[in-house]
């Protein structure tokens, strides 16, 4: 009976291709041999005689001994082959009491793959997910510098990636209107000093208005243009309405654009400089609406350059889904003091919740592939005996393994899972049972 057994089995690993055909035919050759010869001696093992005397059955019984020897050798010759035909090399039980989905590993084998176990248990994780982002200007912190009427520059007082302070001159400009308003604001100027002098008990009180009416006109047509107030106060001291003056950069930061020449003349609202402020700046994701939904302004995001992380928030979350790729737009904000991302550079980031759950997780390194394609870790029932289990993987959460499956308090293996699943699948067992 255990030669059929034997051939079964042999059958069953030749039909999962385990075996090469010629292995396959001398193992097969072998066990029906072993067969025959046990069918053969059997009736000879059973023959003994009741009315024989005791020398007789003495000898009877030593051939009966002799008889049983040899057939024990047959049948441990057999499970040497068998052992040999499924690799039983890291100390695997006998097949027939081989639990499915079962590896048993020996003392040696144990140290020298190290495996390692961890308890299950509940884990304190966030949602989160990962995606592709490019790095774009803080446009709260950018400002464009561009001109209010028309005018022609002069000289080019900064460059491109140089860095300005707010209020420094950032080029010279020459307009005719600027003339005519400054030529203006110096004669009414002068009216509403000589009327106030004079006072309102020399002059009437509509000329008093009047006069100081015109001033104040002219000085803030003078500041609309472009000038600001350290500009109006030179003015007033030489009296000169030559029309040149200078542009102010209204912020702090980096110059990122200044597309123009000396001597360009440039129409009222045409752009002379870009400038913006790094020491914050944006990160743009753009993630489906179902992902989108997960997240809202202040949870935390980490941006990955090169290897390096910067820690980020999200700041919003567009309304918006795109037209032609149907997502939405996620925006994070990157402390960026060392000046290490500039705009159009790509990143990968990821993004987590605030809000936190208690979650089944365990390393990725715990995974391995089952036989039928499946999810599954190993469980370590007893000292060196690890069972496959099947698990649904539910979502990764960075590092971790979100899954289903097992029970709190089981040791997982976490290191060397994949030593086991290869030694299993040398077994020739299917781990299922199938």
């Amino acid at each position: 009976m255990r030669y059929f057994t034997t051939i079964k089995r042999l059958i069953a690993v030749r039909n999962k291709r385990i075996l090469s055909a010629s292995k396959f035919i001398l193992l097969f050759s072998f066990a029906v041999f072993n067969l025959q010869a046990s069918q053969v001696n059997e009736p000879k093992q059973q023959i003994v005689s009741a009315s024989a005397n005791e020398e007789h059955r003495e000898e009877g019984h030593d051939s009966e001994e002799h008889g049983e020897e040899g057939h024990d050798s047959d049948e441990e010759h057999g499970e040497e082959h068998e052992g040999e035909e499924h690799g039983n090399e890291a100390g695997h039980v006998d097949k027939e009491e081989h639990e499915p989905g079962l590896v048993e590993l020996n003392v040696n084998s144990d140290k020298l793959f190290k495996i390692r176990t961890e308890k299950t248990q509940l884990k304190t994780i966030s949602k989160e997910i990962t995606a592709p982002g490019e790095v774009v200007l803080n446009a709260y912190k950018t400002a464009i510098v561009s001109l209010r009427i028309d005018g022609q520059v002069i000289k080019r007082l900064v460059k491109m990636g140089d860095h300005v302070v707010k209020g420094q001159a950032v080029a010279e400009i020459s307009s005719i209107r600027m003339a005519d308003a400054q030529q203006a604001y110096i004669v009414d100027s002068k009216e509403w000093f000589r009327v106030k002098k004079l006072g309102k008990n020399v002059v009437s009180g509509k000329r008093f208005i009047e006069a100081r009416s015109s001033w104040q006109s002219s000085k803030a047509r003078l500041l609309a243009l472009g000038l600001d107030q350290k500009q109006l106060e030179s003015l007033e001291e030489n009296g000169a309405p030559d029309g040149i003056f200078k542009m102010i950069s209204p912020i702090a930061g980096v110059v990122f654009s200044d597309d123009f020449i000396e001597g360009q003349y440039i129409q009222a609202g045409g752009q002379l400089f870009v400038i913006s402020d790094e020491s914050k700046i944006w990160v743009e994701v753009a993630v489906s609406p179902s992902q989108a939904s997960l997240f809202s302004a202040g949870d935390i995001a980490e941006v990955d350059h090169d290897g390096e992380i910067h820690q980020g928030k999200i700041i919003q979350v567009s309304h918006l889904v795109s037209e032609t790729t149907r997502t939405q737009k996620i925006r994070i904000e990157v402390n960026n003091k060392d000046d290490d991302l500039h705009p159009g550079q790509f990143v990968s980031s990821r993004l987590k919740q605030k809000l936190t759950e208690q979650k089944l997780a365990v390393p990725e390194s715990a995974l391995v592939r089952t036989a039928d394609g499946d999810w599954g870790v190993f469980v370590e029932v007893k000292p060196r005996h690890f069972k496959q289990l099947e698990v649904e993987l539910i979502r990764r959460q960075g590092d971790l393994m979100v899954i289903s499956g097992v029970e709190i308090g089981e040791s997982v293996v976490i290191e060397g899972a994949f030593y086991l699943s290869a030694e299993l699948a040398k077994s020739g067992f299917d781990p299922h049972g199938h």
